[in-house]
């Protein structure tokens, strides 16, 4: 059976798939073709040399050697798609399947050329991405590892902290969202990851799971912490949240913080080859609701438990599987959060997320750090 050619012009440092096929992070858009089980990549001169030790494919090519074969009144307008002419008519190539994401200019130019352009709706588009090899796997819990050392650090300067009224303070001024989330990031710089969009969350904006929080941290409320960096060395992410409170919670809280445990245990027993992700996710929701807990619009706005149980991870911080209430199969390979939730306006949120291995008898949990709600 012929082989479909494939077509990706991205920058791999945007284009998870154009780098878990090349293994070349380059912050430029660049052409990469795969024909006939060959992998080409075509790059400027800044980054030639660089391709040829580094990139996992069979062939790189000059992109300026290309444009000194166009016709001399089009080589200072030429873009990608001329090069791309070129090539495909070197390798007698008619037709190419290109991602979901690829841009509509880039087609449109390439279907004028004559070549018929296809695209492929499932993402990711290298399937094999949504199951993890070995190396993959260590790659996430070195992730994971470093965003524990990140995590403490937020955590003790929470533990450290005293209450002053109903606010926190550390080192005799206000302890901020803003201060914490320095100095995770920070963190997370010094091990060589890159944090994007730390969420530091304190009473009614812990309500909104992904609010990232600002201003002064309260006693007596909940903190929700999110962090979810990217290695700078391999591209994989780690991700984990923990929700802490300094000083007395009220009964209702601590029952809120216990069901939410309670659910993530449960949904993290149910995670092996086969299982169905709606009833993963169903079993927290039904668990939920009988502890007292109800999901729906209250006062106008969408509380409760509302969102899915859990996401696929890897190269990027969102990709398959999802783990909710759509209709799919976790099999083993698959790198998968676990992180149930509940959001009420009146009392904050509390969340809880774990990274976990799907294994055919089960489950290997890759998140290490504990889980305590009072500090």
């Amino acid at each position: 059976m012929k082989q479909n050619t494939l077509l990706i012009i991205d920058s791999s440092e945007n284009n998870a798939d154009l780098y878990y096929r090349t293994r070349f992070f380059v912050p430029d858009p660049v052409i990469f073709i795969e024909h006939e089980g060959k992998r080409i990549l075509v790059l400027s001169d800044l980054e030639l040399d660089r391709g040829n030790k580094e990139a996992n494919v069979e062939k790189v090519v000059s992109l300026s050697e290309y444009r000194k074969k166009l016709p001399s009144r089009k080589r200072m307008l030429s873009g990608m798609t001329d090069i791309v002419d070129l090539v495909f008519k070197e390798l007698r190539i008619k037709r190419a399947v290109v991602p979901g994401r690829f841009p509509i200019r880039y087609a449109d130019e390439l279907r004028k050329l004559g070549y018929k352009i296809s695209y492929k709706k499932e993402e990711p588009f290298f399937e094999e991405r949504i199951k993890k090899a070995p190396e993959e796997i260590r790659f996430i819990r070195d992730s994971l590892r470093k965003t524990e050392k990140a995590m403490d650090i937020a955590i003790k300067m929470i533990a450290s902290s005293e209450v002053r009224g109903d606010r926190l303070y550390l080192n005799g001024r206000a302890l901020t969202s803003e201060t914490i989330k320095g100095e995770i990031n920070a963190e997370l710089s010094r091990l060589g990851c890159v944090a994007s969009h730390t969420i530091v969350a304190c009473g009614i904006h812990s309500s909104m799971p992904h609010h990232t929080g600002e201003g002064p941290l309260f006693a007596s409320q909940p903190i929700v912490i999110d962090i979810f960096p990217r290695s700078q060395e391999s591209g994989y992410f780690g991700d984990m949240t923990r929700t802490v409170v300094k000083g007395e919670p009220s009964k209702e809280l601590e029952k809120m913080y216990q069901t939410v445990l309670k659910g993530q245990r449960l949904g993290i027993s149910l995670i092996k080859h086969g299982a169905k992700v709606k009833e993963v996710h169903g079993a927290i929701v039904d668990f939920f609701r009988k502890s007292g807990f109800k999901t729906g619009t209250i006062n106008g706005k969408q509380q409760g438990f509302i969102h899915s149980t859990g996401h696929g991870l890897g190269l990027e911080i969102h990709e398959p599987p999802r783990v909710g209430s759509t209709e799919g199969v976790l099999e083993e390979g698959n790198v998968v959060t676990v992180e149930p939730g509940l959001y009420y306006e009146r009392l904050g949120g509390i969340r809880i997320e774990d990274v976990v291995v799907v294994k055919k008898g089960g489950y290997i949990n890759l998140t290490k750090y504990p889980k305590r709600f009072r500090i």
